[in-house]
């Protein structure tokens, strides 16, 4: 099975030696002349043009800009910044970077044509392409609000100075892009080149208009987008068999099954939320966009998955560079499917007592709780047999790569890739968009339109019983109101450590309420946060302004 492999480089650089891999050509060393002269010249700049889709994992670091997670290191990402408030124009939220490949995009599509090629393949070519800086037009304006619309390549810089655009026309355009090349897209690909796994389907389209349409509140076009989705053939990614291996893990102290076929539910559950991330289970028909990864040799190499080392924990080689907040622990169901009550922080503290071994009244806020807590997180006395025998999560205070919140993410965290002991080296694949996020999409956008139906209750059921869960309680919920909490907090559980709560608090108007100044399992403040409105959006940063007179205005008009 072969993948696209991107880095993401200002320029493109020419890979050999990779079975895997596919050749890339320096684009600021192109010449009109003597490129876009064949397909392998299209496809070749086109696969430039997917490195915008490289290192996907750091979106993990927006749940540390917002209250699932926190971020301890602040030269790694601008999170821990934005999470305590310090943001100006010192900082740049990718602004300048996408730019790069809206460039990028113009370059191809304005030179596409020239090519000698298939025509069929050249509309599907340019359908990738614009589906892309559609993509990348809905990022800049959900960090960022008005920003220019640039559709065609340039030359010289002066010509990017432009004014902005506002957020609605930016967004109309990308809606627009992705509705009229969508059809121009296949449903899957083969495998080799030029139909590499990876590229951009028709159910991604529709993905990503899902995303963008629901952000923006045009909840009934996003409910008929998911559909789209629903009917093309992904499913939730479920673990039917169980082996030795799954059961390693002796939960029977923190549940109480009723028999064995409740066992059975709860091991399954577990084994199939926790495993789609791994690498064994790339490609599975949960994913719809993905950003592909590989194992390589060294540490810090350009094509691994990061989040072994950003989110595991010092004694398994990790930096603990992400790590989840009490608040999010807490948001995790009972696993009766009711909302779970948790003490309060200077009992939690007394309880725990950071000098001993975790007590027995800590340890019961752990028991019957959602299959993806213990899937998802690592807390003080929790096993994981399948990375290692005998292993036990410990936690004492933070520093010398150790989190200091109390908790580490085992989200995402392969066993396989945990071995090798080197940085940034998962071969796992990461899934920008995956089809739970489309079902949570439908539930919230569908009840937005018309209220609970039989439709929402479905696709919410279909995810909690992936993870070993019971269905919602549609007696309990059956108000507009009722299930929008519900909805909410099942997207906040399922998709935790994936970086959509960042924009979900934005969107929803509830991020003054919770950026709230955290603190661990001790009771000890994590960071101080404030929360300023202007902080919806991000400011432009220094460089754009110097370049582009035209931002200054629109950035006043930020409150920065």
């Amino acid at each position: 099975m072969k993948k696209i492999i991107y880095i993401s480089l200002l320029t493109l650089a020419i890979l050999g030696g990779c079975k895997k891999s596919i050749d890339f050509i320096p684009q600021d060393k192109l010449s009109a002349g003597t490129f876009w002269k064949s397909q392998n010249d299209v496809q070749l700049a086109l696969n430039g043009c997917y490195g915008y889709l490289a290192n996907a994992f750091n979106y993990a670091y927006d749940d540390g800009a917002a209250d699932n997670a926190y971020c301890q290191y602040p030269w790694e990402n601008n999170a821990t910044r934005v999470s305590a408030g310090n943001i100006d124009a010192t900082l740049d939220a990718g602004f300048n970077s996408r730019y790069v490949f809206i460039r990028r995009y113009n370059y191809f599509l304005d030179n596409v044509g020239k090519a000698t090629m298939d025509e069929t393949l050249r509309k599907r070519f340019i359908a990738e392409a614009r589906v892309l800086r559609a993509f990348t037009y809905y990022e800049l304006a959900h960090y960022f609000g008005p920003v220019p619309l640039l559709k065609k390549s340039y030359t010289d810089p002066e010509e990017t100075a432009v004014a902005t655009s506002p957020a609605s026309e930016v967004i109309q355009f990308a809606i627009d892009e992705i509705k009229a090349v969508q059809a121009d897209l296949p449903a899957n690909y083969g495998g080799s080149a030029p139909n590499q796994i990876g590229r951009i389907t028709n159910g991604a389209a529709w993905a990503i208009l899902t995303r963008i349409q629901l952000e923006y509140g045009k909840y009934e076009d996003a409910a008929a987008s998911a559909q789209k989705v629903m009917g093309a053939g992904y499913q939730l990614f479920r673990k039917t068999a169980l082996t030795a291996n799954d059961t390693k893990d002796d939960y029977s102290t923190l549940v109480s099954f009723a028999d064995d076929a409740a066992k059975q539910k709860f091991y399954k559950g577990l084994a199939s939320y926790q495993q789609q991330f791994w690498v064994a289970n790339d490609g599975n028909k949960e994913t719809i966009l993905v950003s592909q990864n590989i194992q390589e040799s060294q540490a810090y190499a350009p094509y691994g998955n990061g989040l072994r080392t950003l989110f595991a924990t010092a004694d398994m080689g990790g930096w603990s560079s992400i790590t989840p907040l009490q608040d999010l622990v807490d948001a995790y169901w009972k696993n009766d499917g009711t909302p779970f009550t948790p003490p309060t922080a200077e009992q939690r503290a007394t309880d725990f007592n950071i000098n001993n071994a975790p007590s027995a009244s800590y340890i019961n806020e752990f028991k019957n709780r959602d299959t993806r807590l213990y899937a998802s997180i690592l807390f003080p006395g929790a096993t994981w047999n399948e990375y290692k025998d005998g292993y036990v999560f410990k936690w004492n205070g933070g520093g010398n790569s150790n989190g200091y919140t109390g908790y580490n993410f085992k989200k995402y965290l392969d066993p396989a890739s945990l071995v090798s002991g080197l940085e940034f080296d998962a071969p796992q694949d990461y899934s920008i968009i995956r089809y739970a996020e489309i079902l949570l999409a439908y539930a919230e956008a569908k009840n937005e339109v018309s209220g609970p139906d039989a439709s929402i209750f479905a696709a919410l059921d279909d995810i909690r019983d992936r993870a070993g869960m019971p269905p919602i309680n549609q007696t309990l919920n059956n108000t507009k109101e009722k299930l929008r909490e519900v909805i909410r907090n099942e997207r906040r559980i399922e998709l935790a450590g994936e970086g959509q709560r960042y924009f979900d608090i934005r969107r929803w108007n509830i991020a003054a309420n919770v950026m709230k100044t955290p603190k661990d399992i001790a009771n000890v403040i994590v960071q101080d946060r404030i929360w300023d409105s202007k902080f919806i959006l991000m400011p432009y940063p220094q460089l754009a302004l110097d370049k582009n007179k035209n931002l200054k205005a629109a950035q006043s008009a930020k409150g920065y």
